[in-house]
């Protein structure tokens, strides 16, 4: 959901229009203003709607049952903050399976998203498998990270954690082998390599294009992104650095996690949730709200199959200095469901912390804020020393890479709209007011 358009439309219409979608992808891609996605559903709605979805997910989490989505929200909106806090299948499912209740006009959209999300699952699963099976049989098993693994072991079944890819980890040493079978089996680069290597990978035969921005739609684009590393790079000079405790680990931190039959493997405690964690942090803006709940679902359900030990947790903090990597999330998460994490955990995080990452996580809600707003802080929250805070002005300074200097013009026209709009301060954005 990082590239979106426009056209005006009723609020209350939601569009599948594959040319309408790509309209509002370039003029949003153009102009980062969330109201050429959605016309007619302000950005206040849409935040207000995000924090019902917030209230909800704090409810269940606590254990509510019959519980209301509150009747004044904009279904439009309560649809679309579906779509930006990933809770749209999630919420859906509650409502199907009775936990929440809502309006007509609320439970309709919803249930759309869970249609979507359960046809967009099983679609990605029937394309995916031969990838993995030629993955096997070249000799390399795959390692399942983050959603195609938690979708299966966390959540009441596997589409209510929608995913937009399937990030797999392989060996550093067959990145070659990788890319060669991955060529074979019709799939094609859908950009360059990464240091650490990770790549994105698109079928042959998938639809390069989003078919919607009011849900996950089934006929979307998916990608399989191929990670040789777990490590990090949150900015220029913060790059959390993951695989140097693995071989420290047993069997390099990973389980045996069969899938239709695959012998694949997955990561486990607690490799797996400061995994998890290292990305919501990194990843605030995107599907914050579900990133928060899925992490809080598997604290708990690790903490009582005993597989989740709060010492290994430290322990493994401190050797790989992933502490204040992991704090923004775990964090959050405390906020959205007390008592969850523990406080040894988020008191370490916090002191290891820069002053702006500190700053910037008071400010936060599980629900997020306005995708609009930016704060000079919280671009600062993971620079520490004079090289990354170099680094970052210059950046500042030249919002786009030197080699496409147009872009510039642009990054500096959409700053200064938000300077205008009041979208831009010095200080993070208080997403609590």
């Amino acid at each position: 959901m990082s590239h979106w358009a426009e056209r005006l439309f009723h609020p209350t219409d939601m569009t599948d229009d594959v040319a309408e979608v790509q309209r509002r992808l370039a003029e949003f891609a153009r102009t980062r203003d969330p109201a050429a996605l959605w016309p007619g559903v302000t950005e206040r709605a849409r935040v207000e709607a995000a924090r019902e979805l917030q209230r909800v997910t704090r409810l269940v989490l606590a254990g509510e049952r019959t519980i209301v989505v509150d009747g004044r929200c904009d279904a439009a909106a309560l649809a679309i903050a579906g779509h930006t806090t990933g809770m749209g299948p999630v919420v859906g499912r509650w409502i199907e399976d009775g936990v929440v209740d809502a309006a007509p006009a609320v439970r309709d959209r919803l249930a759309r998203h869970l249609d979507h999300a359960r046809r967009r699952h099983a679609r990605i699963e029937r394309e995916v498998m031969p990838a993995l099976d030629a993955l096997l049989g070249a000799g390399v098993t795959p390692v399942l990270l983050k959603g195609f693994h938690t979708a299966r072991a966390y959540f009441e079944e596997p589409a209510v954690r929608r995913m937009a890819d399937v990030d797999v980890l392989v060996p550093r040493d067959r990145v070659a082998d990788v890319e060669a079978v991955l060529r074979d089996a019709r799939y094609r680069p859908d950009g360059d390599a990464h240091r650490p290597y990770k790549r994105d990978w698109i079928r042959d035969d998938v639809d390069p294009r989003y078919h919607s921005v009011e849900l996950w739609h089934a006929e979307s684009r998916w990608i399989l992104e191929v990670h040789a590393s777990l490590d990090r790079r949150h900015h220029p000079g913060a790059v959390a650095r993951v695989d140097g405790v693995r071989p420290h680990l047993p069997n390099g931190g990973t389980i045996p996690f069969p899938v239709a039959g695959r012998p694949l493997r997955a990561l486990d405690e607690p490799l797996l949730l400061l995994t998890l964690a290292c990305h919501g942090s990194q990843e605030l803006d995107g599907s914050r709200l579900l990133r928060l709940y899925e992490l809080a679902r598997v604290i708990r359900a690790d903490r009582a199959s005993g597989r989740l030990d709060w010492d290994a947790v430290l322990d493994l903090m401190r050797r790989t200095r992933l502490a204040r990597f992991a704090w923004p999330a775990l964090a959050l998460v405390e906020d959205l469901a007390p008592d969850t994490v523990d406080p040894r955990v988020l008191a370490l995080g916090r002191r290891a912390s820069t002053w702006a990452a500190r700053h910037t996580v008071t400010r936060l809600t599980p629900a997020g804020g306005a995708l609009d707003a930016r704060g000079v802080l919280r671009q600062l929250m993971w620079d520490r020393g004079p090289v990354a805070l170099a680094q970052r002005f210059l950046r500042t300074m030249w919002p786009a890479a030197v080699t496409r200097p147009g872009d510039a013009a642009v990054g500096w026209r959409v700053r200064w709209r938000r300077i205008r709009a009041g979208a831009l301060s010095l200080s993070a954005p208080d997403e609590r007011r």
